[in-house]
């Protein structure tokens, strides 16, 4: 089984390459020459770090689609810019394989209990450990970005639709905002931050595209009817309060970087949270929600902060960044224990079997795998601190 995936035209900066060789399996990651991907199609073989493999007979069927929005491709994968994806398989008649359950491991190597996570983890980046298994075989995967013009964050506020424009092409691009009716356009001829006044902009729905002439470049749909999925498209809401903000976590549910107590629950429940977050990219601890999003409330808030600070203080090492604030949702008192990514990692939960380190994956806090925690070992890469509930 021969499975490639290429990615082109997008900066390099932060790749890693490697190679991990399970003897019957193997992986390898680097960056190349266009020419290099042309002669395994024309030769159907090739040599990567040392790793020599032979393609099968190609098909004579080239699959093409043009993804142009930011976020997930097929396979569940993230590509950040506009591009162009092609598939390229193996000859109709030959028969299917499929990749095994068995687990991979060896000395010095990530162990994965089986390929399908080991291709995700390694060539495609994504370590939630819930890969969705729709991935290619048997065939590879080419993306060509196309930098000259794209869209990268946009922010959502009550008065305003803020869009980070980009790419190394902006000459003749025009920025175009719809809503409710309302129609903005506007000449962008260098990268940088474009704010559009839209009263209302939280609550509607919007459009957000860059064209020039009659070329749709980049675009992006904000749905007021589905806020909670468009954060992986890379457009985030900026309320104009805490409470706000906190309702809103509330009303899209738990995440990799939310979750909700009922009430403050037994210690150690809480620092394996802190410990994850931590860890992580940071999150917001929620006390007083139900799990389904139901406010509860705290009777007696001052306790119930006192015991927050304890736990952390006692059973999570080294104590985290954090803060406590305490909000008002349906006329009910909540806590948010929101607790910063840490530059001391890596965080463990105190308990009565010792200190264990725990990471967040989609909205459930797991231990640290060995190659997980060789991660969260190694130095954080700097950041900007914009504000401890950004």
């Amino acid at each position: 089984m021969v499975t490639s995936v290429v990615n082109a035209g997008q900066d390099n900066a932060g790749f890693e390459e490697g190679t991990y060789d399970y003897g019957d399996v193997a992986f390898a990651k680097a960056v190349l020459d266009g020419s290099d991907v042309a002669d395994w199609l024309t030769n159907r073989s090739g040599e990567v770090d040392g790793l020599t493999f032979s393609l099968p007979e190609l098909s004579s069927n080239c699959r093409w689609e043009h993804w142009q929005s930011l976020g997930y491709a097929r396979y569940g994968t993230r590509f950040t810019m506009p591009h162009t994806e092609y598939t390229v398989g193996v000859a109709q008649d030959r028969p299917q394989s499929s990749m095994s359950g068995t687990p991979l491991a060896g000395a010095g190597l990530p162990f994965f209990p089986n390929e399908w996570l080991a291709f995700a983890s390694v060539l495609l980046d994504d370590h939630s450990g819930t890969f969705n298994e729709n991935i290619p075989r048997e065939l590879m995967l080419v993306r060509i970005a196309h930098p000259e013009a794209y869209i990268g964050k946009v922010r959502v506020s009550s008065s305003a639709i803020t869009v980070s424009v980009d790419g190394k092409d902006l000459d003749d691009v025009q920025l175009q905002v719809s809503s409710a009716g309302s129609d903005h356009e506007e000449s962008v001829s260098e990268p940088g931050d474009v704010s559009v006044s839209i009263s209302g902009a939280d609550s509607a729905d919007a459009r957000v595209s860059l064209v020039r002439g009659r070329e749709c470049l980049d675009f992006r749909t904000i749905s007021s009817r589905w806020p909670d999925s468009l954060e992986r498209e890379g457009i985030v809401y900026e309320p104009s309060d805490l409470n706000e903000r906190l309702d809103r976590m509330r009303r899209h549910g738990e995440s990799e970087t939310v979750e909700f107590k009922q009430a403050t629950p037994d210690g150690y429940k809480i620092a394996r949270a802190v410990s994850a977050f931590a860890n992580g990219r940071g999150g917001t601890i929620i006390i007083g929600i139900h799990n389904d999003g139901e406010v509860i409330g705290i009777s007696n808030v001052p306790r119930a902060r006192d015991r927050l600070d304890n736990i952390i203080r006692n059973s999570v090492s080294p104590p985290p960044t954090y803060k406590l604030d305490t909000c008002t949702l349906g006329k009910r008192k909540v806590i948010a224990l929101r607790v910063e990514p840490g530059d001391d990692r890596p965080y463990g939960a105190r308990g009565k079997g010792g200190i264990r380190y725990y990471v967040r994956h989609n909205a459930t806090n797991w231990v640290a795998e060995p190659e997980e925690m060789r991660k969260i070992c190694q130095p954080r890469e700097p950041r900007n601190r914009s504000g401890i509930y950004d």
